[in-house]
């Protein structure tokens, strides 16, 4: 069997190397055939430029997981070389047809052996193709056509192999001229992506045409015209379909009515229009007016209005903000705000204002400067509808490892929570790419590491949330903050302290209204290479109270010629008080990096990284660690490294060690 499996792979590699040897004997001949001598002169092919690179590479790791009813040790080794080939050709003229043509094979032979499942051996390759031809490129017109077909792996987190294809054909074509300058794009594209640990699966056929037109009256205005049609169609890991049809059409104009532009007039109108399986259509329009009137005086206003059709109602909004301003001297600037919103729901109807003013003063002061600032909001709100469940579709979410996250809304249903990717077509899992806690009346999100949610990504969410009938309040928000700069900036002290209470509430019993104080108090030291810093945070909400520590450092130095060294640290320690007992998350991070010149082109690198959470299901030790060695020999590059990693989330661990070698060739 041994006998067989060898013989396999030396066949295969020995095909993979005729490829590589006729791919560049193939471009090269191509493009000598037809040249002439002449840079300028008529011909039919002319080469020229040809560059890439040759590969080796080496891989050897053992990975070993251990969860509560199973235990899995694996062993893989990985061998791979390729030719990444990069050309550059004319065709009749250089102004006619500029041609660039990139190839790439990388056969990689692998085996794996497994303790508790069969051992498995796998042969991957990976290749790349792409084209991208420019016609009449100094002309007016210019045809732009371009095609691109990949076939790689990636590695997430060191928790799951990605393999993903993706094929794309395209053009564009461009009229530059001085009436009405226009381009027209056209798109496809065919993606495939499979999480090799998981098997979940992803497909996306899309295919996109977009134009732009561009023209200015005066040399006070500038407007553009664009449009977009894509249709996609994407079928998820639960083979669920979803196929949409998209048309966007966007307007917009900037005008400056003085010759000073101090007074300035921009329009923004949008049409989205959504239709197959999930319909959207959300028309939009919006004025913003800036003046810079006399006396120090500035004032800006912004209109928007909203219409926005779905299965799950209409909404009409209109919306207005305004602010004056007023600068005294460079010390003290001052500001009157008010805003204005009125919703009109096929459920409910919201109407909302908001008025309030802003202080901002700075100070200089022996060897720094202070800083102070004041605010002051009054929010009204009068909600009328009957007693529902309210859909909510698309809110936006940035999930952060070191932040909590609520739902907007409460009484969310949490068995009606959908999150999915910005472009609404991946719907993540529950459990494999993010968790959900109840937290009393609100839930809170946060996403897994190693799912395909990425740290600080943006999501959008559907879920539904049970709302309480015609109620209304006011809301009186009060925000101080300061701020004292000393030796040179040497050091510096913060304070900020906010309030949020409730008046004239009726019906209100069913709301849940946030009643808040909060203070944060801190310092920060500023020295060279050196900041470092305290932060403690007293959070009394109604909502979700805590109290928070946090302490920084980060450090990045020069040690003479030959050594970098940079360290960071971050811990936060919450104390969540929202509970009959109370209970805690930690949070510490600590990243470090140790450059060691060792001759002119040999560099050694340690990497390494360390996360620690807990608190209710959060809990988390993640260690990785890297060391490399890399040097270049004119254009040969030799890369050494070895890398441990080491995972225990909410009791499953997954401890990876691993070496590689690459050798690259460059030319």
């Amino acid at each position: 069997m041994e006998e067989q499996i060898t013989t396999y792979y030396a066949d295969h590699m020995v095909k993979s190397a005729k490829y590589i040897l006729i791919l560049p004997i193939i471009l090269v001949l191509s493009g000598h055939v037809f040249s002439q001598n002449g840079d300028n002169a008529l011909h039919f092919w002319r080469f020229s430029s040809i560059s890439g690179e040759a590969r080796l590479k080496g891989l050897y790791r053992e990975q070993e997981r251990i969860g509560l009813d199973f235990y899995e040790y694996q062993k893989s080794s990985y061998l791979s070389g390729g030719l990444l080939l990069n050309t550059q050709s004319s065709i009749l003229h250089p102004n006619f047809l500029i041609l660039n043509l990139s190839a790439g094979y990388m056969p990689e032979t692998s085996r794996d052996n497994f303790i508790e499942v069969p051992d498995q051996s796998e042969v991957r390759t990976l290749k790349k193709l792409g084209f991208d031809a420019t016609f009449l490129k100094q002309k007016d017109l210019t045809l732009n056509a371009f095609g691109n077909y990949d076939d790689s792996y990636s590695s997430r987190e060191n928790l799951t192999d990605i393999r993903s294809i993706n094929k794309i054909l395209g053009a564009n074509l461009g009229f530059s001229n001085k009436v009405l300058p226009v381009t027209f794009s056209i798109q496809s594209r065919k993606w495939s992506e499979e999480e090799i640990r998981t098997g979940r699966k992803y497909t996306l056929d899309q295919k996109v045409f977009e134009t732009r037109l561009s023209k200015s009256f005066t040399k006070r205005d500038k407007s553009e015209l664009n449009y977009s049609h894509d249709e996609n169609v994407n079928v998820n890991q639960n083979l669920l379909r979803v196929a949409n049809t998209i048309d966007h059409a966007e307007f917009y104009n900037s005008l400056y009515l003085d010759s000073r532009q101090n007074y300035n007039l921009i329009t923004r109108i949008s049409d989205f229009n959504q239709r197959g399986t999930t319909g959207l259509n959300r028309f939009q329009a919006s004025e913003y007016l800036q003046f810079r009137l006399p006396q120090n005086l500035s004032l800006f206003s912004n209109y928007n209005f909203y219409k926005i059709t779905q299965t799950s109602g209409d909404l009409i909004q209109h919306s207005i903000n305004s602010s004056l301003g007023h600068k005294l001297y460079k010390s003290l600037e001052s500001r009157i705000n008010f805003d204005i919103n009125k919703i009109n729901h096929t459920v409910y109807q919201e109407f909302n204002t908001k008025t309030g003013f802003e202080l901002n003063y700075t100070k200089k002061i022996p060897t720094g400067h202070l800083q102070i600032s004041y605010r002051f909001d009054r929010y009204h709100q009068d909600y009328v509808s009957e007693t529902a469940d309210l859909i909510i579709s698309g809110e936006q979410y940035v999930l952060s490892d070191s932040k909590i996250v609520l739902l907007r809304l409460p009484d969310a249903t949490l068995s009606s929570v959908v999150v999915k990717d910005i472009t609404s077509t991946i719907i993540y899992e529950n459990g494999l790419d993010y968790i959900l806690i109840e937290r009393n009346r609100y839930i809170e999100i946060r996403r897994i590491p190693g799912g395909a949610i990425a740290d600080n990504g943006l999501v959008l969410i559907d879920y539904i949330a049970n709302q309480p009938g015609t109620y209304r309040y006011d809301a009186n928000t009060h925000a101080l903050s300061s701020a004292v700069y000393i030796l040179n900036d040497l050091l510096s002290f913060n304070y900020r302290f906010s309030t949020q209470d409730y008046a004239n509430m009726e019906n209100t019993e069913f709301v849940t209204l946030n009643y808040f104080t909060q203070h944060v108090a801190g310092f920060r030291v500023d020295f060279k290479f050196i900041n470092a810093g305290a932060e403690y945070e007293d959070y009394r909400s109604s909502i979700l109270p805590f109290q928070m520590f946090r302490y920084y450092l980060n450090f990045q130095k020069n040690l003479g010629n030959r050594i970098t060294v940079m360290l960071n640290g971050n811990f936060q320690d919450y104390k969540m008080l929202d509970e009959p007992v109370v209970k805690y998350q930690k949070y510490m991070d600590v990243t470090g990096r140790c450059i060691y010149s060792l001759f002119k082109e040999t560099r050694l690198n340690f990497d390494v990284m360390y996360r620690k959470q807990t608190g209710r299901g959060i809990d988390l030790n993640l260690l990785t660690a890297k060391a490399e060695i890399t040097s270049a020999i004119n254009r040969l590059y030799l890369t050494v490294g070895a890398e441990i990693y080491r995972r225990n989330y909410v009791g499953e661990e997954i401890n990876f060690k691993g070496t590689y070698v690459k050798i690259v060739r460059k030319f």
